[in-house]
């Protein structure tokens, strides 16, 4: 992560860790225009929540302001160029640098640096995801639970041994699709390039070639390069968990929503299970055995039947919040 990225003090709130469905949304603003002259302007946004109540903002830059009707986020646009960023910060960040936009900073910080893209993160409780997985005799099967239809979707399983992508066609609401794993035939490092080239080509279809690229490079570790199985869509514009409006017109606006859906496999269930109940795990080697959704895996041992593992896992939820 930058530096200049602000992360807030606060953690989630116990409301929103006791909801049964939420998720982590994710907001970025890219701009295109002229990068000819000496182009600045002030363009304020305002986010709204479409949905149910959000969790304090965890990450920002610039800084945006948590107001009770939503969230202030003053901005400046301008031609100058966007910080490169190095080898140090991660690619889902640097990967935003693809688009080569407009330089992102805060309106009432001029000496701030300028960032390739604006970004903040929070938790929205009431959100599910619109497609599930499930298992039909040998077969995967994808289902729509929504309301809306699904144009776009892959599915992709990341393990030791590389990354299959699997594209799912169109679902309506309450459509069901077989579908079967990724391709696992090639060395690890050639499946990875051929998932990024599937990335690229799965975001082109909705977005564009010009912001396609910077989209895949961004998301190729959370969703090539980070073990596990997970569901990727691309949903209408209504479903989008929060609005945004700004204070000055804008030229032409392109809202892309994602949606990305991690499955827990049995297997990979019951070894989280016997980690949280393992007395010799502490919150570090947790960390380091259940990587960057070690939250996530955490409250779902919270919630199990088992009085033993749910009071572990809420231990170690305590003891991560506070870090």
């Amino acid at each position: 992560m930058p530096a200049y990225v602000e992360r807030s003090p606060e953690s989630a709130s116990a409301d929103a860790v006791a909801q049964p469905e939420r998720a982590q949304v994710d907001v970025a603003l890219l701009f295109r225009g002229t990068q000819a002259g000496n182009f600045n302007q002030r363009l304020d946004a305002q986010l709204a929540s479409a949905s149910a109540p959000w969790s304090a903002i965890e990450h920002c830059f610039p800084h945006a302001e948590q107001l009770s009707a939503g969230v202030s986020w003053p901005l400046d646009v301008s031609s100058t160029a966007a910080s490169e960023l190095d080898a140090t910060v991660s690619p889902e960040w640097r990967g935003w640098q693809d688009f080569r936009g407009l330089g992102v900073r805060g309106s009432a910080q001029t000496t701030e640096l300028t960032a390739p893209v604006a970004t903040l993160d929070f938790e929205a409780a009431g959100l599910s995801s619109p497609l599930i997985l499930s298992v039909a005799r040998d077969s995967l099967v994808v289902t729509n639970r929504s309301s809306h239809s699904v144009a776009r979707a892959l599915l992709i399983y990341s393990h030791p041994g590389g990354v299959g992508v699997t594209f799912v066609a169109a679902l309506d609401p309450g459509e069901q699709r077989v579908t079967v794993l990724g391709p696992k035939e090639l060395p690890p490092e050639a499946l990875l390039e051929l998932a990024r080239a599937q990335l690229t080509e799965f975001f082109s279809a909705g977005v564009g070639p010009e912001l396609a690229p910077a989209m895949a490079a961004a998301k190729s570790i959370p969703f090539l390069e980070t073990q596990g199985l997970r569901l990727i869509a691309l949903l209408d514009e209504e479903q989008e968990p929060a609005s945004v409006s700004f204070s000055q017109p804008v030229a032409m606006r392109q809202r892309v929503v994602v949606s990305h859906s991690e499955i827990l496999k049995p297997d990979e269930e019951s070894r989280v299970v016997a980690e949280v109940m393992d007395p010799s795990i502490g919150i570090a080697e947790a960390r380091a055995s259940f990587g960057r959704f070690t939250q996530a895996k955490l409250e779902f041992v919270a919630k199990s039947t088992d009085g033993s593992a749910s009071a572990r896992a809420a231990a170690l939820l305590t003891e991560l919040r506070a870090q």
